[in-house]
């Protein structure tokens, strides 16, 4: 069958908009100029233990995610992350326990008295118009400086690198910001959609796989109806008659392809430079999104050397701390057969928007630095056994500023060029969950687009997953 999409990228945003064209019969071919892929998603097996350079689980509310890995055969390789683990955050230099429901909240000693009465307040809030409003903004309206300085702050900061004093609440909370608009609380939205609609969307399962997240990765990339061509970096691009031409280079020369839709998976400046010839200011649109450097740090230690007891799945770290790491994941705890017997695995990031200098340094004064802060708050002694560092100097990208807005202009500016879709990281969420879920949404997409343009070698066999 004759190619009908293109995909450039060979990430997991592009890999799952390719899974699900394939599942509607459309012949899909993707364009991966690294070796492998999976983009920054790697597992590694090294000195008996499986270390992630970049996605270590997936947190999942979504059946279309539900839906993917079910039929990639993965359901029992799925290893769950345990309900009962703790969660900490760094609180008066200690580690402290987050707890996860409302009357241990109010009684947890890391909120001070008027926090607590400023929190069960909430529900009196007026609502706001989150146009342009920063995720300090609306936390610190919503529920109080003390709960953005202890709380959010870190899970912004920790989870994706960024600042909540520029990142935009409705791009990086689209669930909190969207409870607001429709309830006018938190509070209220989160009661409704648990109790009186008895609806369990907001429950998320957390998991990984046997062997890593890359397996994900590579049972989707050996799905059948989906040709992956790597180390073919594309060049250039442009509208030809009534589609896209791409043109490439490899080892082996340059290659080209005419298609009748286009996907760029790519980063958004790669996206950008493909782009600049056809629309400069789509080009320049996406030359502006900026990307915060993240470093991961692998520590293999003793388990005995550990006083702290490894009963969470880790802690983040907000920013006021100023400690040099920005959150640390558990991993022999979270997952089974990450370390070899007797020892612990303990992941850490690093740099970010907050110190992007990080990645400047060797892996031994990183290591050193990052042992400095682990040793008082985990009562670590000796020496690790293990180390690994893998540095992605283009790590997550910014929703900072006014974000929504660049979006709606780049969307504007697609919908003048027929047949070029935009699926990466940089649009709707950087998770692996919402990468899944925007792939089907851009597969939908270009699937509609093929059936319109009367597309002769389109199967209409629909797969449409349940709501």
């Amino acid at each position: 069958m004759k190619t009908q999409v293109l995909i450039v990228g060979g990430g997991i945003s592009g890999l799952s908009t390719a899974w699900w064209l394939a599942q509607k019969g459309v012949a899909v071919e993707v364009w991966e100029a690294a070796q492998r892929p999976g983009g920054k998603i790697r597992s590694r097996r090294e000195a008996g233990y499986l270390t992630e350079d970049a996605a270590a689980l997936l947190v999942n509310f979504r059946p279309q995610v539900d839906l993917l890995v079910s039929r990639l055969g993965l359901d029992q390789d799925k290893q769950r992350r345990d309900d009962s683990l703790n969660r900490y955050i760094i609180h008066n230099n200690r580690l402290t326990r987050v707890p996860m429901l409302m009357p241990a909240l109010l009684a947890s000693p890391l909120w001070s008295l008027p926090a607590k009465l400023r929190l069960m307040a909430e529900p009196f809030i007026p609502k706001g118009s989150h146009t342009g409003e920063t995720v300090s903004g609306f936390i610190r309206r919503r529920l109080g400086q003390e709960i953005l300085d202890t709380t959010m702050d870190a899970f912004i900061s920790g989870t994706l690198a960024s600042d909540p004093d520029l990142a935009e609440a409705q791009s990086v909370l689209p669930r909190l910001t969207a409870l607001e608009q429709h309830y006018g609380s938190l509070t209220m939205g989160m009661f409704i959609n648990k109790v009186i609609r008895r609806r369990q969307t907001n429950r998320a399962d957390t998991f990984s796989f046997s062997g890593g997240m890359e397996q994900l990765v590579q049972a989707i990339a050996s799905s059948p109806g989906i040709t992956i061509r790597t180390g073919i970096k594309a060049t250039t691009i442009r509208r030809q008659d009534n589609g896209w031409r791409a043109e490439g280079t490899s080892s082996s020369g340059t290659t080209h392809i005419q298609v009748p839709q286009l996907v760029l998976s790519t980063p958004a400046d790669i996206s950008s430079q493909l782009l600049e010839a056809t629309d400069e200011r789509l080009g320049k649109l996406l030359a502006d999104i900026k990307y915060a450097p993240v470093g991961v740090l692998h520590l293999g230690i003793k388990s005995r050397n550990i006083q702290h007891k490894l009963d969470g799945t880790g802690f983040l770290v907000a920013k006021h701390n100023r400690l040099a790491i920005n959150g640390n994941l558990w991993m022999s705890t979270l997952f089974p057969h990450r370390a070899p017997p007797e020892q612990a695995l303990l992941t850490c990031y690093i740099g970010g928007v907050q110190r992007p200098e990080q990645l400047q340094q060797s892996d031994d004064k990183l290591t050193g630095m990052v042992l400095d802060n682990l040793r008082p708050l985990m009562k670590i002694k000796g020496e690790p056994d293990y180390v690994k560092v893998e540095r992605h100097y283009q790590g997550l990208p910014l929703y900072h500023g006014q974000y929504r807005a660049r979006l709606a202009q780049i969307s504007s500016r697609l919908d003048t060029m027929p047949g070029l879709q935009l699926n990466a990281n940089y649009i709707d969420g950087v998770s692996v969950r919402e990468r899944i879920y925007q792939g089907q949404r851009t597969a939908q997409t270009v699937a509609a687009s093929l059936r319109s343009g009367n597309c002769d070698c389109y199967q209409q066999q629909m797969l449409t997953p349940s709501h």
